[in-house]
C-alpha cells in the first residue's frame, strides 16, 4: 500500500473528522515515545478474552489458521492508523468473546445443535449487483427467516443478554449494535450511500462468516492481502459450518419454528462450494449486472471503507485488487454452478430487478414452488416505500479514479457478460430517475 494518490480522489486522510484527525496525531505521537502502540497477537488478544469472560474452550480449533494470519496482516501490512488499530482491536475482541459464549451456551443447551436449517433460498452475486436490494424484497415476506443486523454483529447471547432478557429490558446487543453503527456513520458517513445501515435492517450472514475469521470483511474494511490470497485459495467449508451453528443459536434465542431461511453475502461468489457443502439443498437466486458497473461500484465500495482506519490508501492498487477478485469469484461460481441441478437455480438480471421488481420476485417463486401470498407482496411494496431511493445519498464513483477504464473491465469480463446475456447499463443508476442497490 502506498500513499500516492491520483485522479479525483482525496487522500484518505482528507475523509477524516477533525476531531479524529487531532486524535489520531496524539496516538502518533504518543506511540512515537512507545506509549500505546497497538500490537496484534492472537495469544495475548484470546488470554484476554479468557479472562474478561472467565471462559476457555473458543470451539473448533480451525479459526486459529486465519485468525494468525490476520494479526500478521494487521503488524505488517495494514498500516492502520493509531484510531484504527484500537477500533480494529475493539472488533477482534467482540468476536472473541462471542465464540467463548458460543460454546458455554451450547454445553448447557445441546439442543441447539439440533435444530434444522433446510432449503435456504440463497441470493449468489457480486456485489453491487441488486443482491441487497432483492435480499430486503424477500426478506419482506413472513414465510421467510432473515437476519437482522445487531444479530449479525452480535449473534451469540452473553450473560447480560440472559439478565435482560429475564427482566424485561432490551438486549444489550442491540445497543452495542446501535452504538456501534452511530459511530462508523460519524467516522465515515459516505457508507450509509454504499450500503444502508441501522441495527434492525435486514442484513447479510457475512458478520457470522467473520467470527470464524474467515470473511471478506476483514478485506473490506483493512488492506489485508495476504490473508485475501489465502480466503480466496482456500476452501472455507469449517466457516460455513460455524455460520450453520450461529444461525442456529440465532434461531433458538429467537424461538423460530421451521420457516427456510433467505440468506445473502457476495462472500458466496468466493465460497459457493463450501455453501452447498453445509446446504446441499439450497436453492440459488443468482443475479447479474453489467461487470463495468459492478467492478467500479464494488472499488468504490472498498475505498470508502479502507479510508476510515489508515491514512495511506493507493486507489489504483484497490482498483486492480478488486478487478482481479471479481473476475476469479466469477470463475469460481461458474465452476461450482456447473454441478449444481437445474432445479435448484434461477438467474435473473440486474436491470430487470429495477425496472420490475415485482415480475422477478413472481418468476423466483414459481420456479422454487414457493408460495407468493399478498402479504408478501404488501410487505415487499412497503419496504420500497419506506426506503426512498437515495435517501442517504447518491454512491457516486468512477472507474478512472480506480485506475481503470470501461474497455479493460469489459475486456476481463466479456466471457461472464455473454454467458448470461447481461446487457450494457448505459444509464446511470444512481441519478433520481434509475436504479437502486
Amino acid at each position: 500500500m502506498t500513499s500516492t494518490v491520483s485522479g479525483a480522489l482525496p487522500p484518505a486522510a482528507a475523509y477524516h473528522r477533525v476531531p479524529i484527525r487531532l486524535l489520531n496525531r496524539c496516538l502518533y505521537f504518543a506511540n512515537a515515545v512507545g506509549i500505546g502502540r497497538v500490537h496484534f497477537s492472537a495469544d495475548t488478544l484470546m488470554a484476554k478474552a479468557s479472562v474478561e469472560t472467565g471462559l476457555a474452550d473458543f470451539g473448533d480449533k480451525r479459526f486459529l489458521e486465519p485468525f494468525h494470519l490476520i494479526c500478521d496482516g494487521l503488524n505488517n501490512e495494514a498500516r492502520l492508523n493509531p484510531v484504527g488499530a484500537r477500533l480494529t482491536q475493539m472488533s477482534l475482541m467482540r468476536l472473541l468473546r462471542h465464540r467463548l459464549w458460543a460454546e458455554d451456551l451450547i454445553s448447557r443447551h445441546p439442543e441447539i445443535l439440533a435444530r434444522e436449517i433446510r432449503a435456504p433460498l440463497v441470493i449468489v452475486g457480486l456485489a453491487r449487483s441488486g443482491t441487497t436490494r432483492l435480499h430486503r424484497l424477500l426478506a419482506a415476506d413472513p414465510g421467510f427467516l432473515h437476519l437482522k443486523a445487531w444479530e449479525s454483529v452480535n449473534p451469540v447471547p452473553g450473560p447480560a443478554s440472559f439478565r435482560a432478557r429475564a427482566s424485561g429490558q432490551k438486549d444489550p446487543r442491540i445497543t452495542a449494535t446501535e452504538q456501534g453503527l452511530k459511530a462508523v456513520l460519524y467516522m465515515s458517513p459516505q457508507i450509509a450511500s454504499v450500503h444502508p445501515l441501522g441495527a434492525f435492517e435486514v442484513e447479510e450472514e457475512v458478520g457470522l462468516l467473520q467470527h470464524a475469521f474467515s470473511s471478506q470483511l476483514f478485506e473490506v474494511i483493512t488492506h489485508l492481502p495476504s490473508f485475501a490470497r489465502y480466503l480466496m485459495q482456500t476452501e472455507q467449508t469449517y466457516a460455513y459450518e460455524y455460520m450453520v451453528r450461529l444461525m442456529k443459536i440465532i434461531s433458538w434465542w429467537r424461538g423460530d419454528d421451521d420457516r427456510p431461511w433467505v440468506l445473502k453475502t457476495p462472500q458466496h461468489m468466493q465460497d459457493l462450494d463450501a455453501l452447498l457443502s453445509v446446504f446441499p439443498d439450497a436453492r440459488l437466486v443468482c443475479s447479474h449486472r453489467d461487470p463495468i458497473k459492478v467492478v467500479g461500484s464494488a472499488c468504490s465500495m472498498a475505498w470508502n471503507s479502507l479510508v476510515r482506519d489508515t491514512d495511506t490508501v493507493d486507489p489504483h492498487g484497490v482498483g486492480q485488487e478488486w478487478l482481479n477478485k471479481t473476475d476469479a469469484m466469477v470463475r469460481k461460481t461458474q465452476k461450482v454452478r456447473a454441478s449444481v441441478p437445474a432445479e435448484q437455480q434461477i438467474d435473473v438480471l440486474y436491470q430487470d430487478i429495477n425496472a420490475d421488481w415485482r415480475a422477478v420476485i413472481e418468476q423466483i417463486y414459481e420456479y422454487f414452488g414457493l408460495p407468493l401470498s399478498d402479504q408478501a407482496l404488501t410487505g415487499m411494496q412497503d419496504w420500497l416505500d419506506r426506503n426512498a431511493r437515495h435517501k442517504h445519498g447518491a454512491h457516486n464513483y468512477r472507474l478512472a479514479d480506480f485506475g481503470l477504464d470501461e474497455g479493460q473491465v469489459d475486456q476481463r469480463l466479456l466471457y461472464y457478460r455473454k454467458r448470461f446475456n447481461i446487457p450494457y447499463e448505459r444509464k446511470n443508476p444512481h441519478l433520481a430517475s434509475g436504479a437502486s442497490v
